[in-house]
Formats: structure tokens, C-alpha cells, sequence
């Protein structure tokens, strides 16, 4: 059967009361993160949260990866503001807006200094402003808010046609009859070696849920298009469409590596999902973390309520002439091609080939004739 919502409920927070806003009404301006941190909260994604972290759980978050009520959650979900900007206090109501748009009301019952230093060692393990986790967070203003969340509007945000929400996959999974569902995340196109660890998950479970990070990610990163694209025309000619579901993720990276992980984790169970795929640097960026530290830290918890699935390293070894993984193969290095982002990303942008031992030729071909195929 799906899982159980993180927490125990799948929450549903409703549009806001009011219709219209006064002119001495207290507007906050939020950026593009927070905009879609209260969509997740309203779906039900970020499940069991209400609102945003009051700031017990933010220190309990920080040093435990626990609410205080210890519930697993590893990346405080925070609404920072500039004092120096904006001047509020506890007992306001202040309306939340992006680009004009309201998008909540929020009753302030607390607010507290952001120490960025301590957030970024936490969360990160780095102060190195070339994460580019650790650089956005050098942007937020210097206090946090918290408090009731008192509605939350709806948001038009683009591919939509590709979006289920939390309730209609756990339908989509029962009328399926799908007792077993795995979860895949990515903010990469598909290749061969993606392939291999989603079919082999699909050998083990009922169901496969791909679900595709959409929204802002570091520049250089494959654009949105070019993903739904990508992975509408592979699933279409090369997997059992009868036993796969795709949608997309409305979600920021925060490239948190093992913490991430945690948070990713946990949206696929609230989706209904019963495991999650993790293979190697997951969530991770450059060399901040060491190649399986997601699996050591799912592996500390032992009440996530969702399966894991960890993979090795998928290769392609020219002398198997096969996909395989690297403690599987007897070949040496200079057999194995890696399947790497970077440099699929690299040939793509120099335009040359890419090995069909890496890509789909036909899924190379569509991407060449498409424009904006990266994030500047």
C-alpha cells in the first residue's frame, strides 16, 4: 500500500480570507525560494509542516535533523528578511508577495537572528562561498520570521500539465493496485546509466515514480524544457509506460548533499512512495561531499518510513560491453565509461558526439535542435 504522509497527515492549507488588502497592510516581498517553499507547504509536499519553522525546530533542525517533536527533517524550511528594509514586529500580520502577487498572510509570533555562519556548517559542512548553497545564503537578509501561516493562494507555475499533487498520485498508486512504489529524483536529463538504476528499481517494486526537479538551479544546469522534453521522448519508446508515473517537482536545489537527501526522501513518501532510489553524490555539487555520504545519512535514520534503495556507481564497460555498476564489473578504469552530468553538459555545448553507450541517440539528436538548453 503507499506510505503513510510524513507525520502522520497529508496536510491542505486553504486560500487566504481575504479578497483584497488594505494600503496599511504590512507586504513583504519574498524571493523565488520562499514563493515555492508555501506551494509545498499548501500541497502538502513539505507534510507535516503548516507553516515555516518555528525557531525550537529550526535549532532542533540544525543540531539533530529532528523537529522537536522528533520527527525527521534535515533543511529548516525559514522566511528571512532585512531588519533594515522592513520594519515588523511580533503580533503583525504581514501579507507575503512574489512579483505582485499575494501569496499568504502570516501572524508573526517570533523572529530571531540568522546566524548564516552556523546555518551553512550545518547544513553544507562548508563556509566555502563557491557552494553555490552557501552563496545564496549569504544573500538572505539577517532575521527570521515565523509563525501561523493563516492561508497560502494558489500558484501558476509552468508545467503544470506535468504536476500531480500529493493526493491524486496516491490515487493514481491505488488504482494501479501498486503496493510498491520507487521514487527517482534528478535535475539532469535522462542517460543510459539513469536508466539502468530506474529499471533495476522497477525489477524490485510495483511502480516507478520519476520526478524531476523544476525551478531555479545553479548556472549551467539543464533548463526545465529540455528535461520534461527529454524525458517525455524516453519514456514514450523505452519504458513500460503501464508502470510509470512522471511528474514534475516544483522545488529549488539547495546542493545539501546527505542533508538534501533526507528532504528528498521525504517528499516521495508524501507523494504515496514507498522507496527511494539513491545512488552516488546525491544532491551534491563539486567535491563537498564524499561520493556515498546520502547514504550513510539516510541510513542513520531508522524511522523515515520510506525504503531506501542504494545503488554503486552505474558504468558502462567496454569489455562487458554492458551497464553495470563498479563493484560488479572485473574490468580496470580504462574500460569503464562514466555516466557524468558534466560531461554530457560539456559535448553538448562544444557539440560533440556523445557515446551511445552514455545517451539515446534520438534523445541527443531533439536536444541539439532545441534552444535555451541551459540555465545562464
Amino acid at each position: 500500500m503507499v506510505s503513510r504522509p510524513h507525520g502522520g497527515r497529508l496536510v491542505n492549507v486553504g486560500k487566504p480570507n481575504s479578497v483584497s488588502f488594505g494600503h496599511g497592510d504590512l507586504t513583504l516581498e519574498v524571493d523565488s525560494r520562499t514563493a515555492l517553499n508555501l506551494f509545498l507547504i499548501k500541497t502538502g509536499i513539505f507534510s507535516p509542516l503548516v507553516s515555516f519553522n518555528t525557531r525550537e525546530d529550526y535549532d532542533s533542525i540544525l543540531r539533530e535533523q529532528r523537529m522537536v517533536n522528533g520527527i525527521p527533517w534535515s533543511i529548516p524550511i525559514i522566511l528571512d528578511m532585512d531588519p533594515e528594509k522592513f520594519e515588523v514586529s511580533e503580533g503583525d500580520t504581514i501579507i507575503l508577495k512574489r512579483n505582485g502577487r499575494h501569496l499568504a498572510e502570516l501572524y508573526i509570533d517570533d523572529m530571531w537572528e540568522f546566524n548564516r555562519g552556523e546555518f551553512t556548517d550545518r547544513i553544507f559542512g562548508t563556509k566555502d562561498l563557491r557552494h553555490p548553497g552557501v552563496a545564496r545564503t549569504q544573500e538572505m537578509g539577517s532575521m527570521i520570521l515565523s509563525g501561523k501561516v493563516i492561508g497560502i493562494s494558489d500558484q501558476d507555475l509552468p508545467f503544470n500539465e506535468y504536476f500531480m499533487l500529493p493526493e491524486q498520485t496516491r490515487k493514481f498508486f491505488q488504482s494501479k493496485s501498486w503496493k510498491t512504489i520507487a521514487a527517482f529524483q534528478t535535475r539532469n536529463i535522462p542517460h543510459l546509466g539513469h536508466e539502468y538504476l530506474q529499471k533495476s528499481a522497477l525489477n524490485m517494486v510495483d511502480g516507478l515514480f520519476i520526478n524531476p526537479v523544476i525551478g531555479r538551479k545553479k548556472a549551467g544546469d539543464f533548463s526545465d524544457g529540455i528535461i520534461v522534453g527529454s524525458y517525455d521522448r524516453v519514456l514514450k519508446s523505452y519504458y513500460p509506460t503501464e508502470r510509470v508515473l512522471f511528474s514534475v517537482l516544483h522545488y529549488e536545489m539547495y546542493y545539501a548533499g546527505p542533508r538534501e537527501a533526507v528532504m528528498h526522501a521525504i517528499m516521495r513518501k508524501n507523494f504515496g512512495c514507498t522507496h527511494f532510489i539513491i545512488g552516488r553524490d546525491h544532491a551534491g555539487v563539486g567535491n563537498y561531499y564524499p561520493p556515498y555520504a546520502a547514504w550513510k545519512n539516510l541510513e542513520s535514520f531508522d524511522d523515515l518510513g520510506i525504503e531506501i534503495i542504494p545503488f554503486e556507481e552505474a558504468v558502462y564497460c567496454k569489455s562487458c560491453k554492458w551497464i553495470t555498476t563498479v563493484n560488479n564489473c572485473p574490468h580496470g578504469e580504462d574500460k569503464r565509461i562514466r555516466f557524468s552530468a558534466s560531461m554530457i553538459r560539456e559535448k553538448l555545448q562544444k557539440g560533440t558526439d556523445i557515446p551511445e553507450e552514455i545517451m539515446r541517440e534520438d534523445e541527443v539528436e531533439w536536444i541539439r535542435k532545441q534552444d535555451n538548453i541551459f540555465i545562464t
